[in-house]
């Protein structure tokens, strides 16, 4: 039997964190974020729709293309919360299924501070509370 590959990662808004990673993902369960109709356990659902949520504040407000204005501590904890959600699926989805992680970890932009100088208008984020999309 062969494994139904996921590929896993966050994208802008889409509203959930695993994708069809080949042709039998996507006969099975569909385009789009397909953990939506999988049975996971709603400690895993939470999980997932709180770093959806947080994901949605990652890109720069003004201007996408433009540093993050996301600080080290806030990428430690983003980082730190897809690792517990990745591990979290990996038991609950099971050896039937291959999870490519192809979620990237955040770091603070090293050009961070020169950016916020020329803006002084913004500030650098440390939490995300508010919704950015939905």
């Amino acid at each position: 039997m062969t494994k139904t590959v996921l590929r896993f990662f966050f994208d802008y808004g889409a509203g959930g964190c695993l994708w069809a990673g080949d042709a039998k993902a996507l006969a099975e369960l569909g385009p789009g974020p397909v953990d939506i109709g999988l049975a996971l356990s709603k400690p895993a659902q939470d999980l997932r729709d709180q770093l959806d949520f947080m994901h949605s504040g990652y890109l720069n407000p003004l201007y996408p293309p433009d540093p993050s204005l996301w600080t080290q501590a806030l990428c430690d904890r983003f980082n730190s919360r897809v690792e517990t959600l990745l591990a979290l699926l990996h038991h609950e989805l099971g050896p039937e299924y291959d999870i490519q992680d192809r979620q990237p970890r955040y770091s603070q932009d090293p050009c961070l501070a020169a950016y916020l100088a020329d803006h002084p208008n913004l500030s650098a984020v440390d939490d995300v509370t508010t919704p950015t999309v939905r």
